[in-house]
């Protein structure tokens, strides 16, 4: 999908005139051969896939010559060329899609425009009123026909209503042409525009009485404040394009025609947080920079006037920013001179606005050094919202990325996206400041391969390999390796649509995704280590708002924060960084900026050694809030665990306990991981006096939420969701009796799906009391753990310290028996519920990958 925009540099118009030379002449004879066929008889079983193949092809050149093409054509041909042709609903469409590809082919002016008397910035979530008007073409409205007014299928905006012009989000539609009389009712849609995996009702505006023709306009209102109403309310989430899409039918039956979109900006609200970046890695003396970003409640840069700003450094004040400096501040050209670690912490000085960076390591030795990137990210492109330039300058600006790739769905994506990605990708690389990487999402079912990324070491001539012309994954691998020399292609397979983890091309695949906001599903990567592949581990966010590298968690399926590939590489440029993400030099991370400097027998992970029975992991880990746990996983499994949070015993007056809840997503069969799983409820303390509550790991604040107690100060309400993640409460408990307890009263809740599953439905999880005593902590710590199914939901209690260490130096010595090819990897996780996982390493066996 094209995104109608100012900031593209080439501006598409719905009367743009269409040459009949745009086609070659060999394409064009194929084309007016398709019209006819269509005319004379509709797409069938046997003749599906041909006529979709002409249509690809006349789609694409269609695009590039400037042309509107109806929102879903790509994802249609893809689903007919995927071998389903033979389903009624695709060959219907793709004859609707012919139908208004050969209007804008023969009759440019035919279908008319759409143009809004506003474009924001709108604050989020503020109630507004916005007119999108329609301007007839050549082509007139009969009665039968009408307006679809659609709604992205990410934005959560106001519902339309049209019945009760008092209240909130009341649409109204208006014509010029007073004969005209139009009536609400509904019509389905299925895409990003309705029903995202199937149709669903959205507000149509029919036509019941007049003809509209050359000359009239119809006017939508969203937020009609004449009856009463607040107005319309937008999305939380700040966009430069937040899309609001109308279709039109003309003629009274079934085909609508898409018009190009009107975009409107949501910007930023009030400052209610605040947040440092630094880069992880300088050498004494040398110059950086400290960016400082407000952030209003949704994360979004704040808007409005910033508070001042003091910044300290290790305890010891360091800067102070006036107020009203900028919603995002840099503080250039500082530097360290000693060796060691910093952390900056920033607060207003009322001690209302807190806030910290990651730690900076200033580091003597020279070498590689971690850089953080961001591989799997949308706009509006595809089914996502924003325009590239504000995917990029996002991910540079705000979350200070290292490195970007602006990876759409191919299966929404056209010949003229494509080429405009690759001039987006080499306008925004700056080699040694800001990387940007080419790649785009190879986008089939599961049980065609899975979600796959796919990256290019550079962007001259890269022809991208589509899954509409690519159905299933081994033709994506056999093309790739034939068009390109295959040091230049890196792979990445995803876990929530998951990748074919029996496949691998061991030359190009060699990182997987196990961590998005749709998740955590480190059994991803094991699954891929178990069948024998010689992968690292990577994160990203998936994000679909154009905010890469320091996502929204949202409402519904992408409910996290969104993860971070770190990469270990020689210097700061595109091909240093994408030889290290080749090589394995990389790891994984939820969001969060933990260092992992770590080695196996003296090699960086991601390395096979040669076989020795002595095998020693050393190294430091830099955190960024109290490490809890760290485990070292060996052939699939854990064989050592160093936990640096649980006391043991506890006999102060005022202690600190941590609840944790954790559900496992592993699927028992070759399927979609298991959805969210829901914790709603309350916490009840007995015999001890709760003094505070907090939950370090809590990040959706749309979703989420811990506390306030009520009418009794011991009982404290949450809302939690995990999907693999650990998250938490933690209570300071002071006048502890030997009856002490703590009881969690959790309400009953199914599961939330984020991709389908094919075969196992959302679980019902009913509703149980957990109760633990506070005298019978064994080891500090008691667990209840439930099946679900084949999955495990497990709840903790234990004691924890106050002083939690934010940096270890790891030395362990497996002593156990080895076996060749014997394969290692480290995990680390903080209270605050964030995670890292270095990348394996191999010792002795033999690699699949040889020299290309």
């Amino acid at each position: 999908m094209r995104l109608i925009c100012l900031s593209l540099i080439l501006v598409l118009s719905a009367d743009t005139a269409v040459s009949a030379d745009y086609l070659s002449a060999e394409l064009r004879s194929a084309v007016e051969q398709l019209k006819q066929d269509v005319a004379d008889q509709p797409s069938n079983r046997e003749n599906g896939v041909a006529r979709s193949q002409v249509l690809w092809k006349w789609a694409n050149a269609h695009a590039l010559n400037g042309g509107t093409l109806p929102v879903e054509l790509p994802a249609l041909i893809a689903r007919v060329m995927g071998r389903n042709a033979t389903e009624p609903g695709n060959m219907l469409l793709m004859d609707q899609s012919i139908r208004e590809l050969k209007i804008r082919d023969e009759r440019p002016n035919a279908i008319g425009k759409l143009t809004t008397d506003s474009t924001g910035p709108f604050a989020p979530g503020s109630f507004v009123t916005i007119r999108q008007t329609y301007h007839f073409g050549d082509m007139p409205m009969v009665e039968g026909g009408g307006f679809l007014v659609a709604k992205h299928f990410m934005s959560n905006q106001g519902l339309y209503q049209t019945s009760n012009p008092e209240q909130d989000n009341y649409i109204t539609i208006r014509s010029s042409n007073h004969a005209a009389k139009f009536e609400p009712n509904t019509r389905a849609l299925q895409g990003m525009h309705g029903g995202f995996r199937r149709g669903a009702p959205g507000l149509f505006f029919v036509l019941r009485e007049g003809r509209l023709r050359k000359g009239d306009t119809v006017t939508i209102t969203y937020g009609d404040r004449s009856g009463g109403s607040k107005g319309f309310r937008v999305q939380t989430y700040s966009n430069d394009a937040f899309p609001l899409p109308i279709y039109v039918n003309l003629r009274g039956n079934r085909d609508l025609y898409t018009l190009p979109l009107q975009t409107y900006r949501i910007g930023g609200g009030s400052t209610v947080s605040v947040r440092g970046f630094v880069p992880s890695m300088v050498a004494p003396g040398e110059k950086f920079d400290i960016s400082i970003r407000s952030e209003d409640f949704y994360y979004n840069r704040a808007s409005g006037i910033t508070p001042a700003y003091q910044v300290s450094v290790n305890g010891r004040p360091f800067a102070s920013i006036p107020a009203g400096k900028g919603s995002v501040t840099l503080l250039k050209n500082r530097s360290f001179d000693e060796p060691g670690i910093y952390r900056f912490k920033i607060r207003s000085p009322d001690g209302q606005i807190k806030g910290e960076s990651n730690p900076v390591w200033v580091r003597a030795d020279a070498g590689p050094r971690v850089y953080w990137g961001e591989t799997h990210g949308h706009c509006g492109f595809a089914e996502g919202q924003g325009t590239p330039d504000a995917y990029f300058k996002f991910g540079r600006d705000d979350a200070r990325l290292d490195f970007l790739t602006l990876s759409e769905h191919d299966l929404w994506m056209d010949d003229f996206e494509w080429k405009t990605l690759l001039q987006k990708t080499e306008q925004y690389n700056e080699d040694g400041k800001f990387v940007a990487i080419a790649g785009y999402e190879w986008t089939v079912k599961t049980r065609f391969g899975g979600h796959h990324n796919v990256f290019f070491r550079d962007t001259t001539d890269r022809k991208r390999v589509p899954n509409q012309t690519a159905p299933v994954l081994s033709q994506l691998y056999r093309r790739l390796a034939n068009e390109n020399d295959m040091k230049d292609v890196l792979i990445i397979p995803h876990a929530h649509q998951p990748g074919e983890y029996r496949m691998n091309e061991a030359h190009m695949e060699t990182l997987v995704e196990i961590m998005s906001m749709h998740g955590y599903f480190e059994w991803f990567g094991r699954m891929y280590l178990k069948h024998g592949h010689e992968v690292g581990f990577i994160a990203a966010s998936d994000d679909h708002l154009s905010h890469p590298g320091y996502s929204t968690p949202l409402p519904g399926g992408l409910a996290a924060r969104g993860g971070l590939a770190a990469v270990w590489a020689e210097e700061k440029t595109r091909d240093s960084i994408f030889s290290a993400m080749k090589n394995l030099s990389a790891y994984a991370t939820t969001g969060d900026r933990i260092i992992l400097d770590l080695k196996l027998n003296g090699s960086p992970m991601g390395r096979r050694l040669p076989q020795k029975v002595k095998r020693r992991i050393v190294g430091k880990i830099v955190g960024t809030a109290p490490i809890d746990q760290i485990t070292v996983i060996k052939n699939g499994s854990p064989i050592w665990t160093k936990d640096l949070l649980t006391e043991v015993s506890g006999d102060a007056d005022v202690q600190r306990y941590e609840i944790s809840f954790h559900s496992s997503t592993e699927p028992g069969v070759r399927d979609s991981p298991r959805g969210w799983r829901p914790w709603r409820g309350n916490v009840l303390v007995s015999g001890a006096k709760l003094k505070t509550v907090e939950s370090p790991s809590l990040e959706n604040r749309l979703s989420e939420s811990v506390g306030p107690p009520g009418d009794n100060p011991n009982e404290v309400p949450l809302r939690l969701m995990t999907r693999g993640a650990h998250k938490n409460l933690v209570l300071e408990l002071a006048e502890i009796r030997p009856d002490a307890k703590i009881q969690l009263q959790l309400n009953g809740a199914t599961e939330r799906p984020s991709t389908p599953a094919m075969y196992r439905t959302p679980a019902r999880l009913e509703r149980r009391l957990v109760e633990f005593s506070l005298a019978k902590l064994a080891d500090g710590r008691q667990r209840d753990v439930r099946r679900v199914e084949q999955f495990t939901d497990t709840v903790q209690l234990r004691r924890i310290r106050y002083d939690g260490e934010l940096v270890y130096d790891l030395e362990f010595t497996d002593t156990k028996l080895p076996r060749q090819g014997d394969y290692y990897y480290v995990r680390v996780r903080q209270l605050n519920g964030e995670i890292a996982w270095s990348s394996p390493w191999w010792v002795g066996g033999f690699s699949k990958r040889t020299e290309k």
